[in-house]
């Protein structure tokens, strides 16, 4: 019976390049999700809402991060009023 540890267990190469890309996010959906919480948060239970409308904020912060990250000026910005 052989007991794997991690000093011989087998490993699996992973692509540095994979590694190294960030994945492409869609700015836009992220504050489409935020805004249809927020709008559904208005329709449950209190408590569920607060949920709903915490989560809303995580994503809008979450986008907010990304734009800064981006060096997007402040007019393009899905942020924008």
């Amino acid at each position: 019976m052989a007991i794997a540890t991690f000093s011989n267990s087998p490993t699996t190469a992973v692509p540095v390049s994979t590694v190294a890309q960030q994945p492409e996010f869609d700015l836009s959906r992220l504050q489409r999700r935020a805004d249809s919480l927020r709008r559904l948060a208005r329709s449950v239970d209190p408590i569920l809402a607060t949920s709903y409308r915490r989560r809303a904020c995580e994503l809008e912060l979450e986008l907010w991060i990304h734009i800064v990250r981006s060096g997007l000026p402040p007019q393009d910005s899905p942020l924008a009023a």
